[in-house]
């Protein structure tokens, strides 16, 4: 994950509350953003926590992501994930199967059907270049 998301705490009244990637070194061909709107910050916390867990117990992860970045807006009802993959392509397939990026299983069930959560958009967009930041 590139160290200007990895190194922020805050996003314009955002908070990074966790992230995470895949291990290898894969090159960054999309980067995806979803937004869900939640009831509050529990809730938010609790949904991202519950995102974790399915990923974690996914049996076939999608060999397209590349990583995750979870902010939540500081008024708790709005998280934004800063998502990298290696195409779009690959973010496409990862949801071919109708329940969200993962497989269906029942951590990804739940993830799909936290209560209090409404996803509200998923937005793909192409890296026109590599960003890094200048240190003096």
């Amino acid at each position: 994950m590139p160290s200007f998301v990895r190194g922020r705490t805050d996003l314009d009244g955002y908070t990074l509350y966790r992230s995470g990637e895949s291990s290898g070194a894969k090159e960054v061909g999309c980067v995806v953003l979803v937004t869900v709107d939640t009831e509050d910050v529990a809730t938010a916390r609790g949904w991202v926590d519950s995102v974790f867990v399915a990923l974690g117990s996914d049996p076939n992860p999608h060999p397209g992501g590349i990583s995750a970045a979870f902010h939540i807006r500081d008024d708790g009802k709005r998280v934004i994930n800063y998502a990298e993959w290696v195409s779009a392509e690959d973010h496409v397939d990862a949801l071919s199967s109708g329940g969200g990026v993962g497989s269906q299983t029942t951590d990804w069930r739940r993830v799909q059907n936290f209560p209090g959560v409404q996803h509200v958009s998923v937005e793909r967009y192409r890296p026109l270049a590599e960003v890094q930041a200048e240190v003096e």
